[in-house]
């Protein structure tokens, strides 16, 4: 073959080489960016692990977190456009629903509040708390299954509400309340610091209740389609990466919990209490609209939500980026935990 010819073909190769490499490199899509607000809570666990194992990025997200300091004010957030999407306590959407217009479309915890007292009060049920001062937590879901629970027995129980747990936990410490309902990992701080749990959720309300669930603006949706259910993948993996490999977990939940000691953030959230049957804050995006409804009605029944405000809601959760995302997963064969199985 003619020398010349030969350096010729090589050259073509190694340009067609070349340009192969530099089409996948440049016409790699571009990463969707979102603002995504969260709270100092153990709750939020999945939504850190995610962004620091690169589950985000890994489904093309771009990612970056807000912190807020109490539900309120993500709300605000989530309503002014500050944020894309959030997961906010399912009491409070249901108190804000007229004011947001979002897509319910995943979960991101479930249950997660405990009755925390000092021994010495004497308080170790419902019943032992008639006549005393009571501080709970501004919209969430584990303080109004208490509050339900006290109201079907007509307990005289004064209530102090805190906007955040800590705040909480802190009237109970000083001595300006006999008991407190807090939430994770606030709950575990407690027991850590010498305080009694000797109610958890489950007691009063045996089934799993949602405590925070995943919402997104619906103008957010609208100009991206995908990312719901690319987000909710993300949750997913990061639930496995928390249950299968807690030790490389821990220091991520941590990263957003630093004044929380590490023993305290594997109790609320990684530990399998024996007590309860599993985790007392499991993270889980497990989302079923069924079960929703049935937690929803019985805000209608507290007379928080009126019933038209309880169909507007119901209007609001969309499951179906949650289906796509658990068939896309099946799809990968992706090994899915078996709550998603009910």
């Amino acid at each position: 073959m003619n020398r010349n010819l030969v350096i010729i073909i090589v050259v073509i190769v190694a340009i067609g080489a070349v340009g192969g490499i530099a089409a996948t490199l440049f016409n790699k899509p571009a990463q969707t960016t979102m603002d995504i607000g969260y709270l100092p809570a153990a709750s939020y666990g999945l939504l850190w692990i995610a962004q620091e194992k690169g589950y985000f990025t890994e489904q093309g997200l771009q990612v970056t977190l807000k912190e807020y300091s109490n539900v309120a004010s993500l709300v605000i957030a989530l309503k002014a456009g500050e944020i894309d999407g959030a997961a906010v306590t399912s009491v409070a959407l249901a108190a804000f629903v007229r004011d947001l217009d979002i897509s319910i479309v995943g979960g991101n915890s479930l249950d997660g509040t405990a009755l925390a007292a000092y021994n010495a009060s004497g308080v170790v049920d419902l019943d032992d708390l008639s006549g005393r001062t009571l501080a709970t937590v501004l919209y969430v879901p584990g303080d109004f299954v208490f509050k339900k629970a006290m109201a079907q027995t007509e307990l005289n129980v004064t209530l102090s509400t805190f906007f955040t747990p800590a705040d909480a936990l802190a009237a109970l410490e000083n001595g300006n309340v006999t008991a407190a309902l807090l939430w994770e990992p606030y709950a575990s701080l407690a027991e850590f610091r010498n305080i009694s749990l000797p109610i958890w959720d489950k007691d009063v309300y045996p089934d799993d209740y949602p405590c925070c669930l995943q919402a997104f603006s619906k103008s957010y949706l609208t100009a991206n389609p995908t990312v719901a259910t690319k987000f909710i993948k993300a949750l997913v993996k990061a639930e496995v990466l928390a249950y299968q490999q807690t030790e490389q977990a821990i220091p991520m939940v941590k990263k957003y919990l630093e004044d929380i000691p590490t023993a305290i953030i594997y109790n609320s959230i990684f530990y399998i209490d024996p007590a309860l049957g599993r985790a007392r804050n499991p993270l889980s995006a497990y989302f079923n609209t069924t079960e929703l409804q049935q937690f929803f009605t019985l805000l209608v029944q507290s007379q928080l939500l009126t019933q038209n405000d309880y169909a507007n809601l119901l209007t609001k959760m969309d499951s179906s980026y949650y289906d796509k995302a658990l068939s896309e997963l099946r799809a990968e064969n992706f090994a899915l935990p078996a709550i998603y199985s009910r």
